[in-house]
């Protein structure tokens, strides 16, 4: 194998080094390069693409350390074998995660970085309440370049959006308190709610977001403190709130003196999201900036595994959240704020998944109009109803027989016969459409039954 693959440097960009390296990374997750496969020798791979042996020598201990490649002693260089895990035929629909592309590479390429920086180390490695400074402020300027607008002091850091959620809860609300939220919400905000022994109650959804009158008559009768939203892709609706709505909204809470707690963490293509209302927030009044609270984290945008959540707070609000966080958690790890303070300034943040969701997307759309369904499309979820006599649990349950997973609409207390699919997790586009044709085959076959039975 290793004489016969061939590389085209002029398809890759950097260094020679680099490209190299991306032209490996790229053969093995396509497949031209399958496991245990023997790669060129490295004078001959330098002399065939016209570069030094040194180049090919920095580049395969580059690959090594990814962890892509094997060097055995005696016996050349090797594609390394894949782990279980990794040769797993089943496709995870169900959870919202974005797509492997250059994730593995980014974290290895700044875990490095960090390895060779003493100075910082040092400092991580210690006990530290609050961000290091230049964590900090990285931060700030990232969210000043979206177009939010911000002091530093306003920014708290937590593990994840959902530990975010139950600090704000647990900071925020008395057990006298009320909160709304959305119908077929984000579970997390039940469980989190129950977790704390809260009054919750929750508001009808339109196509444009929730129902404005029932909101409120609710209010009016109810006076709650705070109101939970997913403003550009609820989840699992995938419904995004109309500027009109924004607006009502905010009017409505400085009327009313509730809070707006905004989860701005499921994914939206760069021409789907919008600004948050915190910043809607900033230019309207000192009234308004009092009232909304933004939520995000960087699971959706690069990967789960990396649990950096993070919240901006009116300033009245920042030392009973602080204090809750600090209930659960000494400090958020340095480490981990380390990684993401240095991945969010870099391109390799958003890679280039953005292109491939809106192909994922595409041809997730087209299924759903061929299917004959309604459907909303939005990031990187699908929302979809299926027609009687067919059932939500038996699609559920046929696919996960055949190794694909999808959320049933009951998950998100909705009961309308939906079903969700997210479309981040395949491994390859390949991948992706194989499971997405079986998807639709599933739910041809079962239409045309007499029964909806499995």
């Amino acid at each position: 194998m290793g004489t016969i693959w061939r590389l085209d440097l002029n398809d890759f960009t950097g260094p020679k080094y680099q490209r190299v390296v991306d032209a490996i990374e790229q053969a093995i997750q396509s497949g031209e390069l399958p496991a245990n496969s023997k790669l060129p020798p490295q004078r001959r791979l330098a002399d065939t693409i016209g570069v030094t042996i040194g180049t090919i020598t920095r580049a395969y201990a580059l690959a090594e350390q990814r962890g892509y490649i094997e060097a055995r002693i005696g016996d050349g260089t090797y594609v390394k074998a894949a782990t279980h895990s990794q040769q797993t035929d089943k496709v995870n629909f169900a959870t919202c995660q974005p797509p492997l592309t250059n994730q593995t590479t980014a974290l290895s390429d700044t875990l490095s970085a960090i390895a060779k920086d003493p100075h910082t180390l040092n400092q991580i490695m210690g006990y530290q309440a609050d961000p290091l400074p230049h964590q900090l402020q990285a931060f700030h300027r990232w969210l000043l370049g979206r177009g939010i607008e911000q002091q530093a002091k306003q920014l708290i850091f937590c593990h994840g959006a959902q530990q975010g959620l139950f600090s704000v809860l647990n900071g925020l609300l008395g057990k006298n308190d009320l909160l709304m939220y959305e119908e077929n919400c984000y579970p997390g905000i039940r469980v989190a709610a129950n977790q704390l022994g809260l009054n919750s109650m929750s508001i009808p959804l339109t196509d444009s977001g929730v129902d404005l009158e029932a909101l409120t008559t609710l209010v009016e009768l109810n006076q709650p403190k705070l109101l939970y939203l997913t403003l550009n892709n609820q989840n699992p609706t995938c419904i995004q709130y109309c500027m009109a709505q924004r607006q009502a909204l905010l009017s409505m809470a400085i009327e009313h003196d509730f809070y707006i707690l905004e989860d701005d963490v499921n994914y939206c293509l760069p021409e789907e999201w919008h600004l948050p209302l915190w910043q809607q927030a900033q230019e309207h009044s000192p009234q308004a900036q009092s009232r909304v609270i933004y939520l995000s984290s960087l699971s959706k945008t690069f990967s789960g595994g990396l649990r950096q959540g993070f919240i901006l707070l009116p300033e009245a609000l920042i030392g009973p959240v602080k204090l809750a966080l600090h209930s659960q958690c000494w400090m958020v790890s340095p480490l981990n704020m380390e990684i993401a303070a240095r991945l969010i300034n870099t391109p390799a943040l958003y890679g280039d998944r953005d292109q491939l969701i809106r192909e994922r997307q595409v041809l997730a759309i087209a299924m759903g109009e061929r299917l004959g369904l309604q459907h909303r499309w939005r990031g990187l979820n699908g929302w979809l109803k299926l027609k009687p006599p067919l059932k939500a649990h038996h699609v559920v349950t046929a696919l996960a027989a055949k190794g694909i997973m999808v959320r049933n609409g009951d998950d998100f207390d909705n009961h309308d016969n939906h079903i969700r699919i997210s479309i981040g997790a395949a491994q390859s586009m390949d991948q992706f459409m194989k499971s997405l044709h079986e998807v639709e085959t599933t739910i041809t076959t079962l239409s045309q039954s007499a029964y909806s039975v499995v």
